[in-house]
């Protein structure tokens, strides 16, 4: 069997994972960006002290979870 994991967020991943361990099964997983894991840590310039990473967190900012939230509260 041939399956595709659209996405190596956390989520991806951890279907990839189970997949894998799983005998016949052939997994192609997909991903937009160059990293794996779906959190993403940012350079952040503090002044004349340098610069700090910060970790953004997993999808804090996609709109999708907040359409989703309001159309919930609307049904």
């Amino acid at each position: 069997m041939r399956v595709a994991v659209v996405g190596a967020g956390l989520s991806g991943l951890a279907a990839a994972h189970e997949l894998a361990r799983s005998s016949g099964v052939r997994i192609t997983l997909y991903e937009k960006e160059d990293y794996l894991g779906g959190a993403k840590t940012v350079a952040v310039d503090c002044g004349g002290t340098g610069r700090a990473l910060v970790d953004l967190g997993f999808m804090v900012f996609n709109p999708v979870r907040n359409i989703m939230h309001n159309n919930h509260a609307n049904s």
